[in-house]
Formats: structure tokens, sequence, C-alpha cells
């Protein structure tokens, strides 16, 4: 893309713009559009680990559920002076399985909570990557076209000039 340009920027040692003025627009809206699509990426993140956060909280509530119920047996077959026996053996076999309960739910729950700060960073630096690249648009458009207004100037007077020169007088 523009040779000629670039040969001849190199060779008035930066006299001439290395890019164009479109090609300065191109590569900022290049940036812009990955700014926009790692944006979207991030909050399709997030939704997903808030999906996740909600099946940690049902796989919880259904624990504390379990561990409830269990509880409410264990109570239950104490009472029963028949099976002291057989209610000694569950409150056991209870009391094994309550501490692997407890830290699933644990477990569960913080990796809700990593999970959702996790995108929030993202979508963070995301923002902060688009707003970078914005401006750096809008800072390239605006230097391409003061540079371009004096050229532009110059060559609409040359144009002047030689209209002038060529029209006979009468």
């Amino acid at each position: 893309m523009g040779l000629i340009r670039k040969t001849l920027s190199v060779g008035t040692l930066g006299l001439v713009s290395f890019r164009s003025k479109k090609e300065k627009l191109r590569r900022a809206e290049r940036s812009q559009r990955a700014a926009e699509t790692s944006l979207l990426g991030e909050h399709q993140a997030r939704i997903a680990a808030e999906a996740r956060i909600t099946a940690a909280e049902k796989r919880v509530k259904r624990a504390s559920a379990d561990a409830a119920h269990a509880g409410k047996r264990l109570q239950q077959s104490k009472r029963r002076s028949r099976r002291h026996r057989r209610g000694e053996t569950m409150g056991e076999v209870l009391s094994g399985v309550e501490p692997l309960v407890r830290s699933g739910v644990e477990t569960a729950r913080s990796a809700g909570t990593d999970a959702a700060e996790r995108s929030r960073k993202a979508g963070r630096r995301a923002r902060k990557a688009a707003k970078r690249s914005l401006a750096r648009a809008k800072v390239a458009a605006s230097s391409a076209k003061e540079a371009a207004a004096p050229r532009a100037e110059r060559i609409a007077t040359r144009a002047g000039e030689v209209i002038d020169h060529l029209t006979p007088d009468s």
C-alpha cells in the first residue's frame, strides 16, 4: 500500500508522512473493531459466568436441603429406641458425608465468584482498549486532516494559476 509514499517518506527523512490519511483511518477503524469484538467477548464471558454462578447456587441450595433432610432423618432415627443402633450408624455415615457436602458447596461458591471477577477484569480491559483505540483514531484523523489542508490549498492555488494562464485574455 502506497509504495511510492513510503519510499518518498524514507527518502525525505520523514517530511512526507509514511502513512496516508486513508491508511491511518483504516488502521484506526480496524483497532476499533477489534476492541468492540473484545468487549462483546467479555460480555458473553460475563453472561456465561453468571450462568455458572446460578447453577452453583442451585447446587448449594440442593446440597443444603439434602443436608437438612438428612439431619431430620437422623433426629427421627435417634428418637426411636428400637433402632438405636441403626441410628448411631446412620449418624456416623451422615457426619462423614457432611464435610464433603460443605466442601463441595464452598468450591462451587468460590468458582462462581472467581469467574465473575475474571469477567469484570476482562470487561474493564476491553473498555480501556476501546477508548484508547478511539482516541488514537481521532488524533490520527485530525492530524491527517491538518496535514492535508495546506497541500490542498497549494494545489487549489496552483490550479487557479494554471486556469488563469490557459484562459485567453479578451
